[in-house]
């Protein structure tokens, strides 16, 4: 019996990066193409382990769950423990997806007695293909919907805000795409939505914010009786989804973000008031900047509720 390795690694790579891409879309996280060809071509190389003996300890239970944890790490980078295991477990789930998609289409398509026509497996190129879309269909439909939300669990931080003796507490998502710089100082911003933010202000700034609209807060900031904060009030261009506008930022007395490991407080920020709704619904009442938690966790990842920018 002849093996074609060459032909052992693409087949391999070619699934691999599909089930790696379907593991990144249901998860609802960004993909390095670098990386996860990278990890898609190590676990072509890994199939070959099949056929030696010696690397037979591999193929058990245990090689092929640390042997897919590497994968997860080669396509995504270093993560938190439990966010590696949503994408361990999301990524058997797509294998098995793909695999019951695979077998499936092969019994669909199979013609005459079954196991009599001496072509069991009747594996070709059109039939993996074939088998692919029905996976990609599936999990795209499906799958994604109930995986992003076992991801974005691990990405939402309780945040306490303080201001004057006064304090908020809400649920804030962690926004790598978040960039927005104070002009002067260099204090990450975080965007707060005005409900949240008013708990945090004298009754007079709040009734301020309350009392105009949006458009017209920093026309009429003058009007603001609240003199003490106003001297902590920056006005900040940004970018949000289709436009730019100006943001009405303040220096709170300090953040206090609770990680996983252990509550990361500073004051060197900026809270920008944001008059929208944050797509992550009620659940999301605050984008967290990633450096607020620089050294501590730098490497969770979100879906952006809205794009702020420089």
């Amino acid at each position: 019996m002849y093996v074609y390795a060459d032909v052992i690694i693409l087949i391999n790579f070619i699934m691999n990066s599909i089930i790696l891409a379907l593991t990144a879309y249901a998860a609802g996280i960004s993909i390095r193409w670098k990386r996860l060809l990278t990890a898609a071509l190590a676990g072509g190389i890994y199939a070959l382990a099949g056929i030696m003996p010696q690397l037979a300890v591999l193929y058990g239970i245990s090689g092929k769950f640390f042997v897919s944890v590497a994968l997860i790490l080669l396509a995504f980078g270093r993560k938190p423990i439990k966010t590696i295991l949503i994408l361990v477990g999301i990524f058997f789930v797509v294998s098995f997806i793909l695999g019951g998609a695979v077998l499936g289409w092969l019994y669909f398509a199979q013609t005459g007695t079954p196991y009599m026509s001496g072509n069991v497996g009747g594996l070709s190129w059109i039939n993996l293909a074939a088998g692919s879309i029905m996976a990609i269909i599936i999990v795209t439909l499906v799958a994604r919907r109930m995986f992003s939300r076992m991801y974005r669990r691990q990405i939402l931080y309780q945040a306490k805000f303080e201001y004057e003796g006064r304090y908020s507490e809400v649920t804030g998502m962690l926004d790598t795409g978040n960039g927005l710089y104070s002009l002067l100082g260099r204090r990450p911003v975080v965007l707060l939505a005005q409900q949240a933010a008013v708990c945090l202000l004298s009754p007079q700034a709040a009734d301020f914010l309350n009392q105009n609209s949006p458009d017209t807060w920093l026309a009429n900031l003058d009007k603001c009786p609240d003199t003490a904060w106003l001297a902590r009030v920056e006005v900040l261009p940004y970018q949000a989804v289709g436009s730019r506008s100006m943001l009405l930022c303040f220096r709170p007395d300090s953040i206090t973000v609770m990680t996983e490991y252990g509550p990361v407080k500073t004051a060197n920020v900026l809270i920008g008031i944001y008059d929208g709704v944050f797509t992550n619904g009620g659940n999301c009442q605050a984008l967290l900047h990633p450096a607020l938690i620089t050294g501590v966790n730098t490497t969770k990842e979100a879906g952006t509720c809205v794009l702020p920018g420089q």
